[in-house]
């Protein structure tokens, strides 16, 4: 049985192998985190489309994400429920505005409360027809036949006001409050989940949303949800000539050709994320669910701040442990230059002492990457439970983690290697 040398060597600098695990360990939490946010930007960037009742989404051309939208004419809502196999197409409205904030009991009883005005999401549709798969909603969806009914996300943060002074709950029902300088009640509470574009959101009625914004509610919305009845291919035809009427109209109104993709834009259809050429073709923008779904990503992790600095953060995390593990190994093999001569001397090759090295680097990747791996689990509850942020592990993470910590390791054992071959018999005399 061949004595493991690899072991033997980290077994034998303890303080040392603990402090380099901790460092591979640091990084890997780091990466874990990273990707936690990442991931829970991606949740958030798609929470609202994806509770919505809709096959196929009508958008403005010029819309940047789902709290600026922009306006498309109702008529293509007409156009769509023309169309052979639409079972509905509906309005729905979102916007951001000002949510003034709300007393708390204690702030009412100390006299220490100060107004302020917070973003809130807005979201509007004819309480006739509800336009969300969220049962609350669905159930209180009367009370927003009232102008001045809002229902409250009660994942709205505690910054908004809540009379517990920690979440909305049964205690705010009845409560008057103020969004864009109009007064409202507070009717209901359902729980769906703030965006990225504000810790707060409710919905109110189309006629509601007309009270706080200039629009003309009866022309224009944010979005049109089209509904159909059939299978995907069903679907697929729809989308068809929903499309070929969007580019019909696009060349009577004489508009611009839609710009070639940039690389960007060009990396987000590879991996498919990025909606497809013909999508953008004409007066609005015709998705599909799924379609509708992945450019809400794109948008989020590709093209805003959040997502590049998280993205950053997961490079530059990668870096940071290899160069520890490098350190660690290169420092290792200095120090034992003259033992891995000897062992040249009796005969090993050098294929057997550059396994010592990266046995070595695996082993503190392992190691490193359990330590990372248990950390995370216990930060992601903590900053769920004080953030509200959704940050929930998965297999695919930690899969995904573990392989790069390995690619990580693995390149600053090669490098390591380049002291291994310095190593000669003839030093040794």
């Amino acid at each position: 049985m061949k004595t493991p040398l690899a072991i033997c060597n980290l077994w034998h600098q303890g303080t040392r192998t603990l402090v380099s695990i901790g460092g591979v360990a640091f990084a890997l939490l780091l990466v874990f985190m990273q990707l936690g946010f990442m991931g829970a930007v991606s949740h958030t960037a798609t929470n609202v489309l994806d509770k919505l009742k809709f096959n196929i989404l009508i958008r403005a051309r010029d819309y940047l994400h789902l709290y600026e939208p922009g306006q498309i004419d109702r008529k293509w809502l007409a156009v769509a429920e023309s169309t052979d196999g639409v079972v509905s197409a509906r309005p729905f409205w979102i916007t951001i505005q000002n949510w003034r904030k709300l007393p708390s009991e204690q702030e009412l009883q100390d006299d220490t409360f100060e107004s302020r005005y917070l973003p809130i999401a807005v979201m509007a549709y004819r309480p006739e027809f509800c336009v969300f798969n969220v049962p609350p909603l669905e159930e209180q969806t009367g009370f927003l036949f009232q102008d001045n009914a809002v229902l409250l996300d009660d994942s709205t943060q505690a910054d908004y006001g809540p009379w517990d002074g920690r979440r909305f709950s049964a205690n705010d029902l009845a409560r008057d409050t103020e969004i864009g300088g109009r007064q409202f009640v507070i009717r209901g509470l359902f729980q769906l989940g703030t965006g990225l574009a504000a810790n707060g959101a409710l919905v109110t009625s189309h006629h509601g949303f007309a009270r706080i914004t200039p629009w003309d509610v009866r022309r224009v919305s944010s979005l049109g949800l089209v509904e159909v009845e059939g299978d995907q291919q069903r679907i697929e035809e729809v989308l068809g000539q929903l499309r070929q009427r969007a580019r019909l109209d696009s060349d009577a109104a004489d508009l611009p050709d839609v710009q070639e993709p940039g690389l960007g834009q060009q990396i987000g259809q590879w991996l498919g994320m990025g909606p497809p050429a013909e999508a953008n073709s004409g007066v609005v923008e015709i998705l599909s669910r799924d379609e509708a779904l992945r450019r809400e990503k794109y948008r989020w992790l590709w093209q805003t701040p959040i997502g590049l600095i998280f993205q950053l953060g997961v490079l530059l995390s990668l870096l940071v442990g290899a160069a520890i593990v490098y350190m660690v190994l290169s420092t290792d093999v200095a120090n034992r230059l003259p033992e891995y001569a000897t062992l040249l001397a009796m005969g090993y090759s050098r294929k057997y002492l550059a396994s010592i090295v990266m046995t070595q680097a695996f082993v503190l990747c392992a190691f490193g990457f359990l330590s990372a791996w248990g950390i995370a689990e216990m930060l992601y509850g903590v900053t769920s439970w004080i953030s509200g942020i959704p940050l929930s592990m998965n297999i695919l993470r930690v899969v995904l983690v573990a392989v790069l910590g390995l690619g990580m390791c693995s390149a600053s054992g090669l490098l390591a290697l380049r002291k291994l071959w310095k190593a000669e018999p003839a030093s040794l005399f």
